[in-house]
């Protein structure tokens, strides 16, 4: 199942909830009305109705049905503002980009290496302070909206790999299009479990009435009826939360494994996600969450949040994901927990009597050894059957590049590794604060132009005075830098530039325009970084819309793509030509390609977001096989390649060179 099979499947999976949703919302209301129809028999002197429709039946269900509604409407309304709006609903801290904590700090860079490598934005790092079970998880309503949030135990457990693995099952969560589900299946199932709230509130209401009513017997009868269906709901709430459970172990349990595959296919490190799921089953706390929400999150988290019943459980057992990895993990695991239980009780026998109560057993079992990697493994089974079937007049080269959407591999993340590894301390240091991070954008715009000194200090000291030195600082220090890294290193300071208000992002762009225009022209990558950071500040979602009714657009993005190729005149409007035949019967013209055009590309590419997901992977195998139209890829046209396929929601993983 490749990158655009996952989405599709994504939104089936909707539908199964919606249905799911339905079938619980009608149980319900029958349960509902049946609590009226047991009032009714209780307040009613001989009142004899049918149990399934009697004279309150109408209030009953109207009521429910409001309530549900309106449960799931709060919780939607409350997690619109995406990641962020979760992170902070269940009080995770937000990690500074300028953290000197050493764990913090290594969790920023696994998280943006594999951002580097498979072509997302970073997602913004939260810290769950006071959290001693082991958990993570992802959430975020589009690419761009992605929070990533860990739990204190995490960071006190894991180590390097042991994390790089973690966020390898995350970011296959990101790819595979399940964050948006996720929260979707949060709002739905709020409605579910207003009932037994509502039923909650009734029993409250009626106690702390009741201290005020016991003297007047004419009131106190009207206090027991309003306890005994306040009871009745809460009882109901449960058939609720059985559902909501049931529900959420339906949806949740096949992605965890396809996930935990995912972060070995990316890592090529078996070993250490056993490892992670090893210490999560010897943890004292395991991965349990204390907060109030967790139930809420028990389908987001790498681990489960609460104890259930293997029928109820949001993820497979840990002895089943960690045999799926490997037997032999389990089996060298328990051995060695044995011998370090064995080796703490020798310690704790030699120790003084006075001393024994305070030396217990570590709740996280930090030392554990790593298991060494057996094998890398097959090749991935989705890109042998991507290869396969070849569309009429795309390329075998095009299907297999097209196939890397949305994954990571081996070679992709070491990359991005030594990527993030080679970048000089004063750019390191300018990404930890949004007015660094400006100053980075500033200076990469800057050095593609190849401006004179004089010129470029001249136009920073009349519109940019305050930046004018941070700029020049890191010009120099890009000047050992190849274009490689430009792309990577505007996907890490995008992010810096959230914490900004709108109207001053908005003037950035202006001015960044300015920079770009210095040399009368833009370069691809200028172009790519407008782009991209335009799409940041619409923030809007796209239409959907039809192919057939945006080939025009797809005639603009074939022509920029073939141009930045190097095809130029008679072989750029033959090649152009025969590539939009296998598209329409219609006769495209040749879109005139220039810097005009290339203003108008990110509305173009914001209309064809629109597009169905298999309707995407047919412009973007075009779009591939226009890259290799001359028989090579160059880093510039796969660049614009990528910056295309991220604005259509697709993301394309590194070029290793």
């Amino acid at each position: 199942m490749d990158f655009f099979e996952h989405q599709a499947n994504a939104r089936r999976q909707t539908g199964r909830l919606l249905f799911y949703f339905l079938a619980a919302v009608v149980l319900i209301v029958m349960a509902v009305n049946f609590a009226f129809y047991l009032g009714a028999s209780f307040v009613l002197k001989g009142y004899s109705g049918s149990p399934l429709w009697h004279p309150w039946s109408s209030q009953a269900v109207i009521g429910t049905l409001i309530l549900i509604a309106g449960g799931s409407l709060r919780e939607y309304l409350r997690l619109r503002g995406g990641g962020r709006a979760l992170a902070e609903m269940v009080g995770a801290r937000r990690v500074d980009f300028a953290t000197v904590q050493s764990e913090e700090r290594q969790l920023i860079n696994i998280v943006e290496e594999m951002a580097i490598a498979s072509g997302v934005r970073p997602p913004t790092v939260y810290v769950m302070d006071g959290e001693p079970g082991i958990n993570a998880f992802v959430a975020g309503l589009s690419l761009d909206d992605t929070v990533m949030v860990v739990t204190q135990g995490a960071l006190d457990a894991f180590d390097r790999d042991e994390m790089q693995a973690v966020a390898g099952h995350e970011f296959s969560h990101i790819l595979n299009g399940d964050m948006r589900l996720n929260i979707r299946l949060m709002a739905m199932l709020a409605g579910i479990l207003a009932i037994g709230q509502m039923g909650g509130f009734l029993i409250r209401l009626s106690w702390e009435g009741g201290s005020r009513s016991r003297r007047r017997s004419k009131r106190s009868g009207g206090i027991i009826y309003l306890v005994v269906f306040g009871a009745l709901l809460w009882l109901i709430g449960y058939i609720g939360l059985f559902f909501g459970r049931l529900i959420k172990a339906a949806i949740s349990r096949q992605r965890e494994f396809l996930a935990d595959a995912s972060s070995v296919q990316f890592t090529r490190n078996p070993s250490a996600l056993a490892n992670a799921l090893l210490k999560i089953m010897y943890a004292n706390e395991s991965s349990w969450l204390h907060n109030l929400h967790a139930e809420d999150m028990s389908h987001l988290c790498f681990g489960e949040t609460l104890r259930f019943s293997n029928l109820l459980a949001t993820h497979p057992p840990l002895e089943q994901r960690i045999r799926v990895l490997g037997a032999e993990y389990l089996v060298r695991g328990r051995v060695r927990q044995r011998a370090l239980r064995e080796k703490q009780e020798k310690v704790v026998d030699r120790a003084p009597n006075d001393l024994r109560t305070e030396d217990k057993a570590p709740a996280v079992v930090k030392d554990l050894p790593l298991i060494p990697f057996v094998g890398a493994g097959n090749p991935s089974v989705v890109e042998q059957a991507a290869t396969a079937g070849i569309a009429l007049a795309v390329s075998h080269q095009a299907i297999t590049m097209l196939a890397r959407t949305g994954k990571v591999n081996p070679a992709e993340l070491a990359s991005a590794v030594e990527l993030h590894r080679r970048l000089p301390d004063g750019i390191k240091k300018a990404l930890q604060t949004s007015v660094g991070a400006q100053s980075l954008l500033f200076a990469l715009v800057a050095k593609q132009n190849h401006l004179a000194m004089p010129q470029l200090t001249a136009f920073l000291g009349e519109y940019l005075p305050d930046m004018q030195q941070d700029i020049l600082r890191i010009h120099a220090q890009l000047e050992g830098l190849g274009m490689r890294f430009a792309l990577p290193l505007t996907d890490l300071a995008l992010p810096r530039l959230q914490v900004m208000p709108v109207s001053e992002q908005k003037m950035l762009f202006s001015r960044l325009q300015q920079v770009a225009r210095l040399d009368q022209r833009i370069s691809t990558f200028e172009f790519a970084l407008l782009m991209l950071l335009r799409k940041q500040l619409q923030r809007s979602k796209a239409r959907p819309v039809k192919l057939e009714k945006c080939m025009e657009e797809v005639s603009l993005v074939i022509a920029i793509l073939l141009h930045a190729g190097g095809l130029r005149d008679q072989e750029l409007e033959r090649m152009h030509a025969r590539l939009m035949r296998t598209m329409t019967p219609a006769i495209m013209p040749l879109p005139v390609v220039g810097a005009a055009r290339f203003s108008h590309l990110a509305r173009e590419v914001q209309i064809m977001a629109g597009l169905p997901f298999n309707e995407r992977k047919q412009v973007l195998e075009l779009a591939a096989t226009a890259v290799l139209a001359d028989a090579e890829v160059q880093l510039e046209e796969y660049e614009l390649l990528r910056v295309v396929s991220s604005l259509m929601d697709c993301p394309m993983p590194l070029l290793v060179l």
